[in-house]
């Protein structure tokens, strides 16, 4: 072939990422926002003293800390994506097993946290779908 025709060929469309992905994609972002926000809502407590007085400092500095860094490998990850990272979809779906199973233990044990539950199971499973699987293959 000559390098006139390259020239004129177009380039082959990639396609469109599917709507499972783009769900995913926001749903993750969000909650690595809101793993980032829980850790500087445990630091703030911390400073102004509106802590349980049971709960030792070192805790909620150790827990501030997880879930920064949780946060900051989720919002990482996200990013990842949209570049059809299938290490990214594989360390977004680590976190979201982990996290629904401590949300799963924290709504068995304290009744409280069944919608990170949901929201970290979801996120998890929306990027293994067959739509996401094709997309990530």
């Amino acid at each position: 072939m000559s390098e006139h025709v390259r020239e004129v060929t177009p380039p082959r469309e990639e396609p469109h990422r599917p709507t499972v992905v783009t769900v995913a994609l926001v749903l993750w972002a969000v909650l690595g926002v809101l793993l980032v926000g829980t850790a500087v809502l445990f630091l703030i407590a911390l400073v102004v003293g509106n802590t349980d007085p049971n709960t030792g400092t070192g805790s909620l500095v150790l827990t501030a800390v997880v879930l920064a860094a949780l946060g900051a490998a989720t919002l990482w990850a996200t990013r990842g994506l949209v570049a059809r990272s299938r290490p990214a979809r594989a360390t977004l779906t680590a976190i979201g097993v982990v996290l629904a199973v401590a949300g799963l233990v924290q709504l068995t044990f304290l009744g409280v946290g069944g919608v990170y539950f949901v929201a970290f199971a979801a996120g998890a499973l929306l990027l293994h779908l067959p739509a996401a699987r094709a997309w990530f293959a």
